[in-house]
Formats: structure tokens, C-alpha cells, sequence
């Protein structure tokens, strides 16, 4: 899908708000790879990535880097993350590069509403999954 199409959803999203009422901010991240960047009030230090082609709209969370896993508990977080993945609704655990990520998809024909709800129980489980994968990740200094 061109520019063009991204164009349409952010255009869709803007001035939209979460079934909670929650408000979205929307702005192209990178015209060149095609990508929008979407954060929720209260949420903004977990944006939502989204891109679209023609067989997906793809959003993605960066939810924290190798750096901040602690190394003595990596493998168990690996296995707890594949088990969360079934019973998280619509989203699932991946990496990208040293980023462990959460995304969902959706069809290229899905509606704004329905691209709606995916942001808002995608923004939802990236919080939730952070609060169960903490244990596994070094403390602050």
C-alpha cells in the first residue's frame, strides 16, 4: 500500500479517542518506510508503531531492550513471554534486532473503528505485559 493509504487511517485516527475516552496523537514517524506513530494520553513512553501494506496493517510496541533484561533470567522470561502469548488477546511477544516488541495485525480492510479497538488492546496488553515480565528485567539505579 502507498503513503496514501497510511495517510487515510491517520487521518481516521485523528481527533479519535479509546472507548475509555482516552485521546490519541497521531504523526507520520517516517514518510520514506511508511510508518505512523500513535501515543495514547497517559501512555506516551509506550508509542504504537503503524505501517500498512497490502496484506496487513501492523502495529507495533517497543516494549524494552536486551540491555535491560537481566541476563540470569533471560531464558525463563523467553518461556513465560511464549506462554503469555496465547492468552493475550490479539496481540503477540516478538524481537526486533536487541527490542523485544508486541504487536498486533489486522487486515488492510479493516475499519477505523476496528484499528481503533486493536490500538487500545494493544497500548492495554503492552501494559500489562510489562507489569508481568518486570521480575525478569534488571532493577533501576
Amino acid at each position: 500500500m502507498s503513503t496514501e493509504k497510511l495517510e487515510q487511517l491517520m487521518k481516521g485516527l485523528t481527533d479519535n479517542q479509546t472507548s475509555h475516552g482516552v485521546s490519541l496523537s497521531v504523526e507520520m514517524f517516517d514518510a520514506d518506510d511508511k510508518v505512523a506513530c500513535i501515543k495514547l494520553e497517559d501512555r506516551e513512553e509506550f508509542p504504537i508503531y503503524m505501517t500498512a501494506d497490502e496484506g496487513q496493517i501492523l502495529c507495533i510496541s517497543y516494549l524494552f531492550g536486551d540491555e535491560q533484561v537481566d541476563p540470569d533470567k533471560r531464558a525463563a522470561m523467553v518461556e513465560a513471554m511464549l506462554m503469555m502469548n496465547v492468552s493475550i488477546p490479539l496481540s503477540a511477544f516478538s524481537k526486533i534486532g536487541d527490542q523485544y516488541i508486541m504487536f498486533g495485525a489486522l487486515s488492510p480492510k479493516a475499519s477505523i473503528d476496528e484499528l481503533l479497538h486493536e490500538i487500545e488492546l494493544l497500548s492495554d496488553n503492552v501494559l500489562e505485559a510489562i507489569e508481568a515480565v518486570s521480575d525478569y528485567l534488571k532493577e533501576a539505579a
